[in-house]
């Protein structure tokens, strides 16, 4: 018996993931426009094959995120994207999979301009000595690198120590938030050229990890400045049309 409920809780569980994952995604894609009601429940659940329990779950998280909401008696409906949740790490991964415009990768230059500047500057000042060796672990595997993948994958580790050596619960928050978009941001504004572009990169970054180890915060802000400034110039060269 006991099994049997574990494995309805998880087909209940897996249900609304479904439902709550392919309207998000209907959402930003558009075939559920903003400020237009979403289909009557009785469609929906043909369409998810879900109940109406499960429905409402759903419209709930979905709700939670700022993309629907709902009032009785009118139904549910796409809210405009101003309310959307975007350091939801759910819905960056919806965004992210379905690809990212200049216009979503400009933003989120934007906001690592805003942000990431300052956690540097404060890993310089509260960063461990623990921190400090994971910082060079990871700046030394960057240097070593001669794959793109791999770089990549070492470009949003020290990123993301980075925001854990600020000792700021809200920026140590955002690292984990917008881990997902930062990847695909990344993907398009690591060098393409070949290893010495790559080599530069990661020179650029050990700039950012010197300043952090020597305690200069000031540093520190400067060269995390670089390095994203850097990202956006490689970003929207590879957004532009060729040709």
């Amino acid at each position: 018996m006991a099994k049997a409920q574990g494995r309805s809780k998880t087909a209940v569980q897996s249900a609304h993931r479904a439902m709550t994952e392919g309207i998000g995604l209907d959402i930003l894609k558009g075939e559920f426009r903003i400020g237009e009601l979403l289909p009557p429940p009785d469609e929906l659940a043909e369409r998810y094959k879900v109940s109406r329990t499960v429905q409402r779950e759903a419209f709930k998280t979905l709700a939670a995120k700022g993309l629907v909401a709902s009032k009785t008696k009118v139904g549910t409906w796409v809210m405009p994207e101003r309310f959307w949740n975007m350091f939801d790490a759910e819905l960056l991964e919806w965004r992210t999979r379905l690809g990212m415009d200049q216009r979503f990768i400009a933003s989120l230059f934007e906001v690592r301009r805003a942000l990431e500047p300052e956690a540097a500057a404060l890993a310089a000042q509260r960063r461990s000595a623990k921190q400090v060796e994971q910082l060079r672990e990871t700046v030394t595997a960057m240097a070593a690198c001669t794959e793109r993948h791999a770089f990549i994958e070492c470009d949003l580790a020290f990123h993301v120590a980075i925001t854990e050596a600020s000792g700021n619960p809200f920026l140590q928050s955002l690292g984990g938030l917008i881990e997902a978009a930062l990847g695909a941001a990344f993907a398009r504004s690591t060098p393409v050229q070949g290893v010495e572009q790559l080599r530069h990169s990661a020179a650029q970054h050990r700039t950012i990890f010197r300043a952090i180890e020597a305690r200069d915060a000031e540093a520190a802000r400067a060269a995390m400045i670089v390095v994203i400034n850097t990202g956006a110039e490689n970003a929207r060269a590879q957004s532009a049309p060729s040709g």
